[in-house]
């Protein structure tokens, strides 16, 4: 049995406009897959799917120019060549996988801000200097564990609901006043307190008491 098909000249035309000639085109962008690993473009009015190749690495948005690669199986999108939207774009591999920089010496350089958001980042150096002309740290828990620490400033404030200083030994070396401002203030001594001063002066408004089972002023 012989089936004959005859095809019209408007079925070939469109045939012809969904397939692609193997080589490099250019191409607008329709739409892009939620992971960012395909997308729908347009060529000479016919639309067709392409796979984000892994060396295209700024993402392609919707309304972008590409460089388009066909083979006879599938399209590629190559590199973005122009974006008429006046938003940034985004440097990531397609479906989201890890990515690596890797060099002697890496510089990111921004003119106004960068922007670090992860779970959790993590940074490794034998030497790690910050420079700015003003810092903050905010966050509910900030531990800071070294073999020692030291701190040099002009100026230097503490403020907090609740201080608790903790160590073995203490060491304060004041060179000229030590001033101290409190509402109540207990000091307890297991052992012996000793202070030595070339005078002192103490003065109460009411009352000054004195306990022990011996007190002796020479």
């Amino acid at each position: 049995m012989t089936m004959t098909i005859r095809a019209t000249n408007i079925d070939i035309l469109a045939m012809a406009e969904r397939l692609l000639e193997p080589g490099h085109h250019t191409a607008r962008v329709v739409s892009v897959s939620d992971d960012g690993t395909a997308t729908e473009v347009e060529v000479a009015g016919a639309r067709h799917t392409a796979t984000v190749a892994v060396g295209c690495l700024v993402r392609p948005i919707p309304r972008d120019m590409v460089l388009l690669f066909a083979n006879v199986e599938q399209a590629f999108v190559v590199t973005v060549l122009e974006r008429a939207a006046s938003n940034g774009g985004m440097v990531g591999l397609p479906g989201g996988r890890n990515m690596s920089i890797e060099g002697e010496t890496i510089t990111i350089a921004a003119r106004q801000r960068i922007s670090l958001r992860a779970d959790s980042i993590d940074l490794q150096a034998k030497l790690f200097a910050v420079l700015a002309n003003k810092g903050t740290w905010i966050g509910k828990l900030y531990t800071l564990v070294a073999d020692r620490v030291r701190c040099s400033a002009r100026i230097q404030e503490a403020s907090a609901e609740l201080l608790t200083v903790k160590a073995v030994e203490r060491v304060a070396v004041i060179e000229r006043i030590d001033s101290l401002q409190t509402e109540t203030q207990a000091i307890r001594v297991t052992g012996i307190a000793s202070e030595i001063a070339h005078s002192k002066v103490i003065a109460v408004s009411e009352d000054l008491r004195l306990d022990g089972k011996r007190v002796t002023v020479a």
